[in-house]
């Protein structure tokens, strides 16, 4: 993290769930003035996650602090009517952010809300937890996270500066993209992987209402790769008819190269397929690794077991006792009388090196399997 500077600012955040409590959370930690605000009847949990913040109840009563920047932090289709509430009510150069996934139908309802003298950036964290609410909230959420900010006009280095230094604060890497480029650039690497994981998910349930052994097969690989085809689809529900341009952009691209693909197939063309094979190969080395993108990668440990009662207990409660969380754990191989091998999976390398060195001096065997990113 870098250093900080000495000063305190006053910092408001709309909405504290995960995002929006972490960030207060974060902020409040590092000694800023924070005032949050929520949904009622949240109050009590708030300050008894984040007893470093202010709590006020109202848009107007955050606007009546005259914070500096103000962080919005509500569902992606309440920001532009959050937006329209706080802009007209704070003073002239303050700065405005959100924290939305989807960033032009932000950016054009900040345009027609924010007035002259108030600065509007949007930004969008890479970077969550299969938790959600402020119970979940965390101060290292963002710790090494790309963080993108998408400017709605172009704004002297001075009068961000504060955004700037308070995301570098949340231990974040900033990274300036233009709304329209962000959106398909998600829509191609996050939103497009999750509906085609879950139509192939769909298609294998197919085959295997008649046929057991295509589940009993899907096992391992399969699996690993359509992880996300377990999300509920109310945290897609916004996602996709807020971005349903640009997936439908990507995807008719996508429906083109499976039909070339369905074309080589049938024609024997191998050659073709065998040049498919080189260019993904080639490509992929060029993406980079270990980096928190839009789809977060999972980090994994093969776990050699006896067999015994109350082995996988004896793991999870291991972990757990050193505030370890495991993301997703699976039994992989079984033969009664010798053992086995679970899989467990970890957000970050970090962890994973933890959970590893940890687990190693209870005497349990590891097998690493390193992220190829």
């Amino acid at each position: 993290m870098p250093e900080l500077s000495s000063k305190s600012h006053k910092v408001a955040v709309v909405g504290c769930g995960l995002i929006g409590g972490s960030i207060a959370l974060s902020l409040s930690k590092v000694g800023h003035s924070v005032y949050v605000t929520d949904v009622p009847g949240n109050e009590k949990r708030i300050k008894k996650q984040i007893p470093g913040a202010q709590f006020r109840k109202t848009l107007a009563d955050v606007c009546s602090e005259s914070p500096e920047i103000i962080f919005i932090s509500v569902p992606s289709s309440e920001v532009n009517r959050v937006i329209g509430e706080l802009a007209p009510r704070v003073r002239s150069g303050t700065i405005l952010t959100d924290v939305a996934g989807i960033k032009q139908p932000v950016m054009e309802g900040a345009a027609r809300s924010v007035p002259e003298g108030v600065i509007f950036v949007g930004g969008h964290p890479m970077a969550g937890s299969e938790k959600s609410g402020v119970e979940a909230a965390q101060p290292f959420l963002f710790q090494n996270a790309v963080y993108v900010l998408t400017p709605l006009k172009n704004y002297t280095a001075e009068s961000v500066r504060l955004l700037i230094e308070m995301v570098e604060q949340l231990g974040s890497r900033i990274l300036m993209m233009d709304a329209s480029q962000h959106d398909r650039i998600a829509a191609a690497t996050s939103h497009l992987p999750q509906l085609l994981a879950v139509e192939l998910v769909n298609l294998l349930g197919e085959l295997s209402s008649t046929d057991e052994n295509f589940n009993t097969l899907a096992a391992g690989g399969f699996r690993d790769m359509t992880r996300i085809a377990s999300s509920e689809y109310t945290v897609w529900n916004e996602v996709i008819k807020a971005n349903r341009g640009n997936i439908h952009a990507v995807l008719d691209k996508y429906i083109q190269r499976l039909s070339e693909l369905s074309g080589n197939l049938r024609s024997g063309e191998d050659s073709e397929i065998a040049d498919a094979f080189g260019k993904a190969r080639r490509a992929r080395a060029g993406i980079r690794k270990g980096g928190k993108g839009f789809l977060h990668p999972l980090y994994d440990l093969y776990v050699v077991v006896e067999d015994r009662v109350g082995v996988l207990k004896e793991i999870t409660s291991t972990l757990a006792d050193v505030s370890i969380n495991i993301k997703d754990i699976e039994l992989l191989k079984v033969r009664e009388g010798s053992g086995g091998m679970f899989r467990l999976s970890f957000d970050t390398e970090e962890i994973q090196d933890r959970a590893s060195g940890i687990l190693e001096q209870h005497g349990f065997q590891i097998l690493r399997k390193e992220y190829e990113g």
